[in-house]
């Protein structure tokens, strides 16, 4: 039996910002290994980014296959599962999408809000570079003990 274990994610942080209705939106894409990483990123940019109206994430791991966002105070819906279909779209495992918000004093209503963050996640993952790993290779042989030292030469 053998087994390849393959997955895509970014190899560093991507950064990539635009201007809707004098709101500005800054996504910022990179790879994370466990949740507790993925959760010190997203207080790192909230510090960074304190006089931000929203921080709005989402990140998707695959080694559990575990998948969280949060809205960041905009309305359910409109932000957080935006960025993370984004995620889901890309083909991409163990990675974290923070984009931030300025608000430019202009209400974009809800499709407005989803299609900014939706376009600002996508612009952060385009901005960085994709890799592919390899996690393992898994062998399973079974012999008798006479094979045995044969294949402990090989």
């Amino acid at each position: 039996m053998a087994e390849s274990v393959f997955h895509t994610t970014l190899e560093c942080e991507g950064v990539a910002e635009f201007v809707e209705k004098k709101s500005v939106f800054i996504g910022h894409a990179c790879p994370v290994s466990s949740e507790e990483e993925a959760l010190a990123y997203v207080k790192k940019k909230k510090s960074e980014y304190a006089d931000a109206r929203h921080n709005v994430w989402a990140y998707l791991q695959k080694g559990e296959i575990v998948a969280r966002y949060s809205d960041d105070g905009e309305p359910q819906g409109t932000a957080g599962v935006p960025v993370l279909d984004v995620i889901l779209k890309s083909d991409l495992t163990d990675v974290l999408v923070v984009v931030v918000r300025y608000f430019g004093g202009t209400l974009l209503g809800a499709g407005g809000l989803v299609r900014a963050y939706g376009k600002s996640a996508k612009m952060g993952i385009d901005a960085a570079v994709r890799i592919e790993k390899l996690y393992c290779n898994l062998f399973l042989i079974r012999c008798d003990y006479s094979t045995y030292g044969k294949l402990e030469y090989l």
